[in-house]
């Protein structure tokens, strides 16, 4: 046995049950000490008897801690990546292998129930061997799912609900790299795919990183990698189409743009209109291109604000401020949050494992769980022996026996 590794892969597990080394000795009838030195590689004659003590206590198969995470090892990922970034991909494989690992780490304790989505297995597409009209094949699958939607021309609220609940998919925002912008990771033994987008971008951004992911979920390539740098391959602009269009709608865009009765749109109407549909002034130029309101260069005279500038200069900065504050924040995965807090209230994991997915500190993530009525059943009293007391107690017996009764 490989007693580093072994140890790593305890340490990983005691981590994702949100244990500490103290919990996790108790549980295993192990001393602290033991763990430790075992954790650290240290323990030479370990045996499958604590082994096998450990991973019960974990809830989890031995082979887990001999042979590795078979969640890892079979995970299908892609990142939307700059080219000089293999560090970065590394982190972010990393968090998501996490979350899925938990997730079916929690089919132990909690019922998985699969999400088979109607609409989506209708609008998966089978991708040809090369991309023929990108922009077209963009927007025509953004528009035939904003029709199975019933959105109209409106813009898109809560784009992580709508993929969550209509496309049974499930979502995240997690601190990636800078240089990652969109993350999907799927396990195909149970068919969970989880759409991660970089929670240090800017609102309007991971908007549109998470319905680019989504687009290529819906094409049948989600799992093949892209990079950010350099010309865009045609899958790429493809799915670029799609995002502006769904979040976007070209007419929608043209008839708001209409209601300012302007020769061409300016600045602020621009600015104005992409507020709307929460997406960045950039992409809204892209559709008023498309559409014939605005030349190339026009396009170009009127790129580079940024949105933090554009709401400052147009009154909904205070607004802009909160919503990237709030956007900043880490979001598991819904689901998958709400299993991991039924298996934390059962007692089958630890408050850590609960903070560690909502990439929060122990302490707050309790306090609030208690704040919302949610508590792991009470630990029964301990048997253990106080040495101590026994001791005191009987050395006061003595004393009182040792001396004389008073007439």
């Amino acid at each position: 046995m490989d007693h580093k590794e072994i140890g790593d892969r305890i340490a990983r597990e005691r981590a994702q049950a949100g244990l500490s080394q103290r919990e996790l000795a108790a549980r295993a009838e192990l001393s602290q000490s033991t763990l430790v030195r075992i954790e650290a590689g240290e323990r030479k004659n370990l045996s499958v008897a604590e082994l096998d003590r450990i991973a019960v206590a974990l809830g989890i198969p031995l082979t887990l801690l001999t042979r590795g995470n078979p969640v890892r090892q079979r995970m299908q990922v892609a990142a939307r990546a700059s080219e000089n970034t293999k560090e970065g991909l590394g982190r972010a494989e990393e968090l998501v292998g996490a979350i899925l690992t938990l997730d079916a780490r929690l089919d132990r304790f909690v019922e998985f129930r699969s999400r088979v989505s109607s609409l989506r297995e209708s609008l998966v597409k089978r991708v040809a061997e090369s991309v023929g009209d990108a922009e077209h094949e963009g927007r025509e699958l953004a528009t035939e799912l904003r029709e199975r939607l019933g959105l109209g021309l409106s813009p898109v609220p809560d784009l992580a609900e709508l993929v969550e609940s209509a496309m049974g998919l499930d979502t995240a925002a997690l601190r990636l790299p800078k240089d990652v912008a969109g993350f999907t990771a799927h396990d195909p033994e149970r068919d969970v795919t989880v759409m991660v987008v970089n929670a240090t971008d800017v609102p309007e951004r991971q908007r549109f990183s998470l319905a680019h992911e989504l687009a290529h979920v819906l094409l049948s390539d989600g799992v093949s990698a892209h990079r950010l740098d350099g010309e865009r391959t045609p899958a790429e602009r493809r799915c670029d189409a799609f995002a502006r269009h769904l979040l976007a709608p070209a007419e929608g865009v043209r008839r708001w743009l209409e209601l300012f009765d302007a020769d061409r749109p300016d600045l602020k109407e621009c600015a104005v209109v992409a507020r709307h549909y929460g997406v960045s002034l950039q992409v809204l130029l892209i559709q008023c291109e498309k559409l014939g309101l605005l030349t190339r260069a026009q396009h170009k005279q009127l790129k580079g604000p940024t949105g933090h500038e554009l709401a400052w200069h147009y009154g909904w900065g205070p607004q802009y401020v909160a919503e990237s504050e709030a956007a900043a924040r880490s979001r598991p995965p819904r689901r998958i949050m709400e299993r991991a807090v039924e298996a934390y209230q059962a007692g089958q994991i630890g408050v850590r494992a609960i903070a560690a997915l909502s990439g929060s500190d122990p302490s707050t993530t309790e306090r609030e769980l208690v704040e919302a009525g949610i508590h792991p059943p009470q630990a029964p009293p301990s048997r253990r022996v106080d040495v101590r007391s026994l001791v005191s107690r009987d050395r006061s017996s003595a004393s009182r026996a040792a001396k004389p009764p008073e007439d």
